[in-house]
């Protein structure tokens, strides 16, 4: 009989940046531009077991 780890996809959100625009498109796009955006957020180990990121809206296996 195979092992599988089963992974439950989240959803979640950060804050990247704020930005003056005249739409939502161009914020997007400036956010893209920014070099000191926020795009690869972490959790530390104490966060990571403390905070709750959102319900499971997919799961998948893998063979180990």
């Amino acid at each position: 009989m195979a092992k599988y780890q089963v992974i439950g996809n989240i959803t979640a959100s950060i804050i990247v940046g704020e930005y003056e625009a005249d739409s939502p498109e161009e914020a997007i796009e400036k956010a893209e531009e920014d070099k000191n955006a926020f795009w690869m957020p972490t959790l530390c180990h104490q966060c990571s077991n403390e905070v709750n990121l959102g319900d499971v809206f997919e799961t998948e296996a893998e063979e180990i």
